[in-house]
């Protein structure tokens, strides 16, 4: 019986002591760790629950495309949106109640600052986007190159994929890296390039990956391949700078027309005019 008194006595003992840790380890975190952190989970949590499942795979495919998953999630980025449209549009309403007490024109207000913001963070996504795809077709041909040496050196493709990793960084080199992890987990080769092609949407990089596909189908050795498509690169984008290049007369006519061609005629032709108005 006494026996049993003390061990009852011990575990009360164990569970006050483990209840002075607990508390003693909440009272050392900050302020953010102890309201920020659990005040963000709540409402993250009720914004995916709130959600459909099929914008946020949506969001998600256009997060990877402008490389913005390396630091955020798509809960974190709809977190920061939605906060972001809520905290400007009820500033922006209540300032233009304090100015003019009006609530549908304050409410009108909030609604269009709430449209405003988040046209303005689709238009930064989108941008992301653009320039991630300019990038990566500026890497393609030297990252080419290296995968072409590589393979000629005698290495695999993986092996060139890996060394690629290794000496070059960039987006390319990313969705390359993706790529390698993806045929090391033991997806299919083919799988993986045409997993890296929907990831990008690049066209360059596209025409590549099914060339390597189609190759690793048939048998065809890639270092021939590989020369050709990176001889197929460079030709392509001298096509684009001719293509620029062609452009350029046509976009400088409208600011010679409104903006020099009228500086000129006013420092020609003004003394003349002076010198007219005198004589009359």
């Amino acid at each position: 019986m006494l026996n049993k008194k003390i061990s009852i006595g011990y575990r009360i003992k164990q569970i006050k002591s483990i209840n002075i840790d607990t508390m003693s380890d909440i009272e050392k975190n900050s302020f953010s760790q102890r309201t920020l952190t659990p005040l963000y989970e709540t409402i993250s949590q009720f914004i995916i629950r709130a959600t459909p499942s099929r914008k946020i795979d949506l969001l998600k495919k256009k997060l990877e495309k402008a490389g913005l998953l390396k630091n955020k999630t798509p809960e974190s980025w709809l977190y920061t949106r939605i906060m972001v449209m809520l905290i400007f549009s009820i500033l922006f309403g209540l300032l233009s109640y304090i100015i003019e007490a009006d609530f549908l024109k304050s409410f009108s207000i909030s609604l269009l600052m709430m449209l405003l913001i988040s046209t303005i963070f689709n238009f930064y996504l989108s941008k992301k986007i653009n320039k991630r795809k300019k990038m990566i077709v500026r890497e393609l041909p030297y990252t080419l190159d290296l995968i072409t040496v590589s393979v000629e050196a005698g290495l695999s493709f993986d092996g060139a994929m890996a060394r690629v990793i290794v000496n070059i960084n960039g987006e390319l080199c990313d969705e390359f890296s993706k790529t390698l992890k993806e045929i090391r987990m033991g997806i299919q080769r083919k799988v993986a390039l045409k997993n890296m092609g929907q990831r990008c949407e690049v066209k360059e990089l596209s025409m590549l990956l099914t060339s390597l596909i189609q190759a690793d189908d048939l048998g065809v050795g890639l270092a021939n391949v590989l020369r050709i498509e990176s001889a197929g690169l460079r030709e392509h984008r001298t096509q684009v700078a001719r293509e620029a290049a062609m452009k350029a007369p046509i976009k400088m006519l409208f600011p010679l027309i409104f903006f020099i061609f009228p500086s000129i005629f006013i420092i020609i032709l003004g003394p003349a005019f002076i010198k007219i108005l005198k004589i009359l």
